[in-house]
């Protein structure tokens, strides 16, 4: 181990922060801690995270909230300067996208309610993932915030979130969706020419009323299509700007740490900002066991000799765990030499409650 504990500092011009890493590693609690920190010296911070924990989300402020509404967290005045905290909701940036650039408010509802659009945003490849990027962005046009703290989504390849706004750019692109959505006229026009077969496939699959709704989702979508399609060309510029920096969290075990490593150099091919590595749950080094015979004397009958067996296992245990922890953190400082990696021992419980995120904060983060 280093002698002095590394901790990560951000550029001024740092707008953004992203916080990404393999799932399971304590990623979103890493986001709050750093949300902590920099409130704690005087920032307007909001933390905008995915899915938390339930002990999490009631330290936030977050449990039996609605979505898609920014809460300050309580209590968090007396750390520093008031955290805001956001639950993101994918239908709800979506819907303000369609509100904001819909030809008028009534079609507006009417794309709002229709079946077809509400299944595009629940089951489109990539909508969490440029949902949460574009309500950052939102969030860095309004102004309200010195910094935006995002907890990226927990996808099972994280490099979806990176290519999202491209993936949404190239769907919207598409010459069949252009052709679809380019006037009412024309998407009635389709469907006409495939009045014998394919109509009789519609109505199979749904009805006069599904085909309706899909003739009004291809006329009414395409008034807001051009935002759509605006937003993922600036998602993917406020990725790569300088504005945008990256916390890699990751824990100490073998698995999680060739997954970030993996990702932290596809984060660098991609010219994304990179600040440091969190390397969380790190397991504190034990010295070795005291002989059987020392133990047995400071133990005396109240221990037999097979449950003083069992306890020296499991120190052993807890020592070949320490050990793999320094192993993984020093093949990540050999590995990137410029990235600071601080290495957050274990804490049990996890920290959940303000003060403990706050300490955490402090651990992770130069003032």
């Amino acid at each position: 181990m280093r002698g002095e504990e590394p901790r990560l500092t951000f550029p001024a011009d740092r707008k953004v922060l992203l916080t990404v890493g393999p799932g399971g590693v304590g990623k979103t609690t890493v986001a709050a801690a750093l949300g902590l920190s920099a409130a704690a010296q005087g920032r307007k911070v909001i933390v905008v995270t995915i899915d938390p924990s339930r002990r999490l989300a009631q330290a936030l402020g977050l449990a039996d909230r609605n979505v898609a509404e920014i809460v300050t967290v309580q209590g968090s005045e007396a750390l520093g300067e008031p955290l805001d905290c956001l639950l993101l909701d994918t239908r709800a940036v979506f819907d303000s996208i369609v509100r904001g650039y819909s030809k008028s408010d009534e079609a507006a509802q009417k794309m709002l309610d229709n079946r077809i659009y509400q299944a595009t945003v629940q089951y489109l490849g990539g909508a969490l993932e440029y949902a949460a990027i574009a309500r950052v962005h939102m969030l860095v046009s309004e102004g309200n915030y010195d910094l935006i703290v995002l907890d990226t989504p927990p996808t099972a390849n994280a490099i979806d979130f990176l290519e999202a706004p491209s993936r949404i750019g190239e769907l919207l692109n598409n010459p069949a969706a252009k052709f679809l959505t380019k006037s009412s006229r024309l998407s009635m026009r389709f469907l006409g020419l495939a009045s014998s077969m394919m109509m009789k496939v519609l109505e199979a699959m749904g009805g006069g009323q599904f085909i309706g709704e899909l003739g009004a989702f291809l006329s009414e979508f395409g008034s807001a299509l051009g935002e759509f399609q605006r937003r993922a060309g600036d998602v993917a510029e406020l990725l790569v700007s300088e504005s945008t920096g990256v916390v890699l969290a990751t824990s100490a075990n073998d698995f999680s740490v060739r997954e970030a490593k993996a990702f932290l150099d596809v984060l660098r091919e991609r010219g994304l900002h990179v600040d440091g590595v969190v390397l969380n749950r790190v397991d504190v080094e034990l010295p070795p066991l005291a002989h059987d015979s020392v133990l047995q004397e400071a133990f005396g009958d109240a221990v037999d000799a097979p449950s003083l067996q069992r306890a020296a296992d499991i120190y052993d245990e807890a020592r070949e765990q320490a050990e793999r922890s320094r192993k993984v953190r020093h093949d990540l400082e050999r590995s990137y030499p410029d990235l600071p990696v601080c290495a957050i021992e274990r804490m049990n419980p996890p920290p959940t409650g303000l003060e403990s995120l706050a300490k955490m904060g402090s651990r992770i983060t130069r003032s």
